[in-house]
């Protein structure tokens, strides 16, 4: 499905999908901020959305959806755009599924998002969650468990998405793992 589109022609919607999911869409893919030229990439790709901190969510050249962070953060998050918007409608913020140690097994993880969901979900103005859900056209439950393991797997698929930070003195530090 489209999910784009639809956002990009209901400016309500879309307005809510951003309050909730941190989510502002561009009217159109525009080039990467790269801090004045002083960030690079290790794949190609086009800028689409951002968040309220001043990440990007970046088409890349496969398809892929990447994201770099204002504090020095980038990597790979879904395969498609299809599997961001599912990462970002079931696991309502999906910064606060970064650890690693929590991705070791499927029951840990599985106790990981429902723990990590019910707390999110506490905060969340849920109704409006519920209109959103049903707007786009999507099941009103999933498991989280199977979206965050589609994101650990994205964000750990080879070639790794990578910004590097082009310092004054002309060395190079690497953008941090989303992952922790």
């Amino acid at each position: 499905m489209d999910y784009l589109k639809i956002l990009q022609e209901d400016s309500s919607l879309a307005a809510d999908f951003d309050a909730l999911f941190d989510f502002f869409l561009l009217d159109e893919p525009t080039e990467r901020d790269e801090v004045e030229g002083r960030c690079t990439f290790s794949l190609d790709g086009k800028a689409f959305a951002r968040d309220g901190a001043g990440g990007e969510y970046h088409q890349l050249e496969d398809g892929s959806i990447g994201y770099v962070s204002s504090e020095g953060q980038c990597g790979r998050i879904a395969e498609s755009i299809d599997d961001l918007i599912y990462l970002l409608v079931y696991s309502i913020c999906w910064h606060d599924y970064c650890d690693s140690s929590q991705y070791t097994d499927m029951g840990t993880l599985e106790a990981y998002a429902n723990e990590r969901y019910d707390e999110i979900a506490s905060y969340t103005e849920m109704e409006i969650w519920e209109e959103v859900v049903k707007a786009l056209g999507m099941p009103s439950e999933a498991n989280v468990a199977v979206e965050l393991q589609k994101f650990y797997d994205a964000a750990h698929r080879e070639p790794l998405y990578q910004g590097f930070y082009h310092e004054e003195d002309g060395s190079i530090t690497p953008y941090e793992s989303l992952f922790f």
